[in-house]
């Protein structure tokens, strides 16, 4: 029985110095502690400053500060950042001194020790908040009457670009003041664009906020469902919040249409900018796509061919448009199901013999809807990668970049790639699911730049200039 009550505490010190220590390696590098929720959770944002320097370059576009305000400006800002920085570490040190202190006081309560470790965090969440609103109400002193009208679209805007790169599905964090920059819009598309995206503005700040309501709603729900690894409780808090993620998903769906329709003659490219920025990875190109490419440019060809590839490259171009949306299709209905299929795959891993079985969470499933699509996808191209080879000449092939070397005598070599599966400039399709069978994976994994204080980290180029937010009634 000691042996037993003495491996139980051994067990219960383990705990709480591992926790100890990953809330304090959370304080260096500010790593997400609940990953499941997304990066913004409270423990991530603590340790990112609200404001950074580079918003005071979309602070002047909005309000459109002179030189002397931008000075004032640049000043708050380095002020700002330094109390940020001594406030931080000054966390750390507390929340160190807590963890000792928690742990003299009683070692065998690993609860209560984590709660006296946590209790300089909520301290300082206050403090932070303090931080950003002083900077914020010293910085709208300084505006003149015409300024303060902005004021609101400057918050939507900051708030927009805090909030909006943490999204977990597709098409959730696409940025569509970026796309319309890049499109770099006549006077008139600009005027024509300014309703579209004031509406936008208004709808996707309306959303972003009710997803941030509904993280930090659920955040202690989904602490007791990790602290007791309730698979199906960590689910159910997830699903919660997807409601929203698909909220804001549908809003930068619904924008990407009225904007394309008030752009006119161009619409269709911005459509084609902004779905391949929000899906990137149902949107990427094809490998026959470059293929006929690479056709195209051989030196040659005679006019005869040369009209054959473009005719079938627009048929390739039409099909591939319709592989597209319906692997689009796959992407909007399937991901939102996530949680609840990864609470499933950890089950059936975690089940005896499950090592390896098939829907164990081992590499994707082949019964994935999306995954599907992506073979079907690559699959299609398949017919017209041959037609493409019958247009040219065995010695027009084997000029092909990476192509497959084909002998004038015969397609020996390319019946024998093809009974492998591979496609001149691909992939084999099933080792191609395999490959982008995590590509959501990492897209969900991309989040705010925002890093600890005081790291280094690489600056985003600079923006080109976007359409300001147009003021309310503008």
């Amino acid at each position: 029985m000691k042996t037993a009550a003495r491996s139980t505490i051994s067990s219960a010190l383990l705990r709480i110095r591992a926790a100890g220590a990953a809330l304090l390696l959370a304080a260096a590098a500010a790593a997400p502690a609940h990953a499941q929720l997304g990066s913004r959770t409270s423990l991530a944002d603590a340790f990112r400053p609200d404001i950074l320097q580079r918003d005071i370059t979309l602070i002047d576009s909005v309000l459109q500060l002179d030189e002397l305000q931008r000075q004032v400006a640049e000043t708050l800002m380095q002020d700002y950042m330094t109390a940020f920085n001594t406030g931080v570490e000054n966390l750390k040190d507390r929340m160190k001194a807590a963890q000792q202190e928690a742990m003299r006081a009683d070692s065998s309560n690993p609860d209560a020790i984590l709660e006296r470790i946590m209790s300089p965090l909520n301290q300082w969440r206050t403090e932070k908040r303090a931080m950003s609103e002083r900077f914020m109400t010293d910085l709208k002193h300084q505006l003149g009457p015409q300024q303060q009208e902005q004021w609101p679209a400057l918050e939507r805007a900051l708030r927009r670009e805090r909030l909006l790169p943490d999204g977990d599905l597709s098409g959730e964090s696409v940025d569509l003041w970026a796309a319309i920059a890049r499109m770099e819009l006549s006077p008139a598309e600009q005027e024509a664009v300014k309703v579209p995206m004031a509406a936008y503005a208004l709808a996707l700040d309306e959303s972003l906020l009710a997803r941030e309501r509904e993280l930090q709603a659920v955040e202690e729900q989904m602490a007791a469902a990790m602290k007791t690894m309730n698979l199906d409780g960590m689910a159910d808090v997830q699903e919660k919040v997807m409601v929203y993620r698909i909220k804001v998903r549908e809003t930068n769906d619904s924008a990407i249409d009225s904007i394309a329709a008030a752009i006119g003659d161009r619409g269709g490219d911005f459509r084609r900018r902004a779905l391949e920025a929000g899906y990137p990875d149902v949107f990427r190109a094809h490998p026959v796509t470059v293929l006929f490419q690479q056709a195209r440019a051989l030196e040659g060809l005679t006019e005869e061919q040369r009209a054959q590839v473009d005719a079938l490259a627009a048929q390739f171009a039409s099909a591939c448009e319709e592989e597209n949306l319906k692997l689009l299709a796959s992407v909007r209905a399937d991901e939102p199901k996530a949680p609840r299929r990864r609470a499933a795959a950890r089950r059936a891993r975690s089940a005896p013999g499950a090592a390896g079985a098939p829907g164990s969470g081992q590499g994707p499933s082949p019964d994935d809807p999306i995954v599907k699509g992506r073979i079907e996808k690559e699959r299609m191209g398949q017919p017209f990668r041959d037609q493409l080879m019958s247009i040219l000449t065995p010695e027009q092939q084997a000029q092909l970049p990476g192509g497959i070397k084909v002998d004038p005598a015969g397609t020996a070599r390319e019946n024998e790639g093809r009974k492998k599966g591979s496609l001149i400039g691909g992939v084999e399709p099933a080792q191609e699911s395999e490959s982008a069978g995590g590509a959501r994976d990492r897209e969900s994994q991309r989040r705010d730049p925002r890093s600890a204080p005081g790291a280094p980290r690489a600056e985003p180029p600079a923006p080109e200039p976007a359409p300001a937010e147009p003021a309310p009634g503008s």
